[in-house]
């Protein structure tokens, strides 16, 4: 009987995680100047295809469906013949590699060059010490051939839609969401469990006000923050997140930006 409900399954994830028709790209991406911009341990936000992707953005109300990591050339740099594959696989792409996590897939690591027709957001940490970069990078790469916890995703969707009906949800910040295994994670969930493991803050809550909120040049937050369960995290958090710089790339930083005759046709 399990066997029976496993394949039905995984028939159900395949089908919603075909791409659907209709998508459409707001900016062409220059593999080039991204290439040059991105450091390790980059957050890559998606505007997923799939119908997936439109679920999770329907019930998280963001663009972006899922989250992966840039962690450069580490899968290649190791000298381990696991990590060697990649260079075979992919050349010279395997200088910029994610680590992903993916319905079906589990975790995987992929080129940043896949993603070259999508929707992306960049996201880099403010001010995370260097140790602590090369820390979460291990992290998310100790990840690789996990399963992945469509369970979290589930409770999640069912959070929000108490938010959204306005039900007072029973679950607290730190409550773990989904299976809560070492062996099973999500995209978002993943990739805050490493930088949390470092102590580094994505969407904290804030401690509750006793008195004047106090701003130091160390905690720029007004109070002490209380780490919200990783499982709760979504790829929206990152963007949302006032730790996490929004990297342009594409535009913004390009010399001599003649926007007047950029038009096919002019009013």
């Amino acid at each position: 009987m399990q066997s029976i409900v496993s394949y039905f399954r995984q028939r159900l994830l395949n089908k919603l995680e075909k791409p659907r028709k209709g998508y459409k790209q707001r900016v062409y991406n220059d593999l080039a100047k991204l290439y040059n911009t991105m450091r390790p341990a980059d957050v890559v936000l998606v505007e997923g295809r799939s119908e997936m992707s439109r679920i999770i953005k329907l019930f998280s109300g963001s663009s972006w469906s899922h989250a992966a990591m840039y962690v450069g050339n580490a899968l290649i740099d190791s000298n381990q013949d696991r990590d060697n594959r990649y260079a075979a696989l992919y050349g010279a792409d395997a200088n910029h590699m994610l680590i992903e996590a993916y319905s079906g897939k589990g975790v995987i690591a992929s080129p940043l060059s896949a993603y070259l027709d999508d929707n992306i957001r960049i996201c880099r940490p403010y001010g995370i010490l260097e140790t602590d970069r090369n820390l979460v990078i291990q992290n998310v790469i100790g990840r690789l051939d996990l399963h992945y916890d469509d369970q979290n995703i589930i409770d999640i969707a069912l959070m929000a839609l108490q938010s959204i009906f306005g039900t007072k949800s029973s679950h607290t910040i730190k409550e773990c969401l989904g299976n809560c295994n070492n062996y099973q994670v999500i995209c978002s969930g993943m990739i805050a469990q490493a930088f949390q493991s470092v102590g580094y803050p994505i969407v904290p809550a804030l401690q509750p006000k006793t008195g004047k909120a106090t701003f130091t040049a160390h905690n720029p937050y007004g109070s002490g923050l209380i780490m919200r369960h990783y499982t709760q995290i979504l790829p929206k958090d990152f963007d949302l997140s006032p730790n996490f710089e929004i990297i342009k790339y594409n535009i913004i930083g390009t010399t001599g930006f003649d926007y007047k005759n950029l038009w096919v046709e002019k009013l």
